[in-house]
């Protein structure tokens, strides 16, 4: 617990805090309510936003505080200062890494995998049309878009950022190609895969593990393009699992890589089938041969060699990016981070970074509980729904930590440990759990 207890007292102490507040200019001078009395009432609003009202942030206030403060006054605290003093804290808490994560075979090979993806939910009005919608998806009210990756490998958030939809995911991974790392892996789905995304991957001696594109031409390294009906052929003359081959994908600024092709089961054809002809019948078009062929196969780009990442291993690899969607399911379901109520952009924008900072706060405790099973059994681990389901009951004394008030070692014996019991992540019928697909890489040979 000392690297927690560490992260807790710096990022959460009243000199930090001030210190943030001051440079973003949301206090100038003192002020009854100071920063961190604001900041501790808005992550421990037990509600959601569409829940919460002024009323309601001042009574805490003045419970937790003995702060009285009107509600007009609290109103005008949800200013443009106030949003970005609370980016600047969650940017602080993120730059402080929890290093719990044993040296194992697998970081011989990558020091992070990191899977990135979006997030995206209506809003109650378009805010002056500062987050525009698209389309017939929320295209009066608006959309919120939240970019959000994370390293797999020790749980450590990598970019959490409040976007709009014209910042989409392609446009995203073309602009921060500089946080990109050598030595580590970035799965991604396909709509951040480009050539830009891809070639930056490469020269900075990085890996990258993505489906290959549907538009992506791909040719073999004598530039003759590959044929999917000859492929299928191959795959009935041979009966292969998989097809791995060195191949250039994209007709111009060719790209070198592995193309790993694997045959799905009859029941995924026919499904992933009748959603292609459901698809084309809307557009009033027919379904080609070529897509049915493509149908039948999942196709993965990789530029990691074979003997760190065999062809058996890529599926199971890649499927660890859904992991991400179990976040993105906690964030909304349990916390409900888009339901909400028409109010000024500044509080809708403060109140839900102030939620995820709560997030984050309860994410450490995830990465510590993980750390101490996986000590033991390394295929072993916590489920990300049944902790995050769990730490609702546990909040109000969290908050107690954070000011002083509970030590959190007396804390977690008597209220954390009795209430996670029981939250290991539990594999469906005839699959593994991201822990069993990690702990199975590091046996790579």
């Amino acid at each position: 617990m000392q690297p927690l207890e560490a992260i807790i007292r710096r990022n959460f102490s009243e000199e930090l805090i001030n210190e943030l507040a001051e440079k973003s200019g949301f206090i100038k001078r003192t002020r009854k309510l100071s920063a961190s009395h604001f900041v501790n009432t808005l992550m421990f609003s037990c509600s959601n936003q569409a829940s919460t009202s002024l009323p309601d942030i001042a009574a805490d206030l003045g419970q937790q505080f003995s702060v009285t403060i009107s509600k007009e006054g609290i109103h005008k605290k949800f200013n443009a200062q106030a949003v970005v003093f609370l980016k600047e804290l969650i940017k602080s808490h993120m730059s402080e890494q929890l290093v719990l994560q044993p040296d194992t075979e697998l970081k011989k090979h990558f020091t992070a995998i990191n899977i990135k993806d979006s997030s995206k939910f209506s809003l109650p009005s378009t805010y002056d049309g500062a987050y525009p919608g698209f389309g017939n998806f929320s295209k009066t009210n608006g959309l919120m878009n939240i970019q959000y990756e994370y390293d797999i490998m020790s749980g450590n958030w990598k970019t959490l950022e409040l976007t709009t939809i014209q910042r989409n995911d392609q446009l995203d991974s073309k602009q921060n190609t500089e946080s990109i790392r050598q030595g580590e892996l970035y799965i991604r789905d396909l709509g951040y895969i480009t050539p830009t995304y891809l070639n930056a991957i490469i020269q900075k001696g990085a890996g990258f593990l993505n489906r290959l594109p549907a538009q992506a031409m791909v040719c073999t390294l004598d530039k003759k393009q590959i044929d999917w009906c000859s492929i299928d052929r191959k795959f009935n003359k041979i009966q292969a699992s998989a097809l791995d081959m060195e191949v250039l994908i994209y007709q111009n600024n060719s790209i070198a890589c592995r193309l790993v092709v694997e045959r799905v089961s009859d029941e995924v054809y026919k499904k992933r089938l009748k959603q292609a002809e459901h698809s084309a019948k809307k557009h009033g078009v027919g379904v080609t041969q070529k897509h049915k062929i493509r149908c039948r196969y999942n196709t993965f780009i990789i530029n990691i060699n074979s003997q760190i990442l065999p062809a058996e291993k890529i599926r199971r690899c890649y499927y660890l990016r859904w992991q991400i969607e179990l976040v993105f399911k906690t964030w909304k379901s349990f916390f409900e981070i888009s339901k909400l109520k028409k109010v000024k952009r500044e509080r809708f924008e403060c109140q839900l970074l102030a939620k995820l900072l709560w997030v984050l706060l309860n994410w450490r405790l995830f990465q510590c509980c993980n750390h101490h099973v996986q000590r033991q059994h390394p295929a072993h681990g916590v489920s990300v729904l049944k902790f995050f389901k769990r730490c609702i009951a546990f909040s109000l004394t969290l908050r107690l930590v954070l000011l002083r008030r509970w030590p959190l070692r007396s804390w977690l014996k008597q209220i954390f440990l009795p209430l996670i019991e029981n939250t290991a992540c539990e594999a469906p019928t005839g699959k593994n759990t991201n822990y069993q697909i990690l702990n199975s890489l590091f046996t790579l040979s």
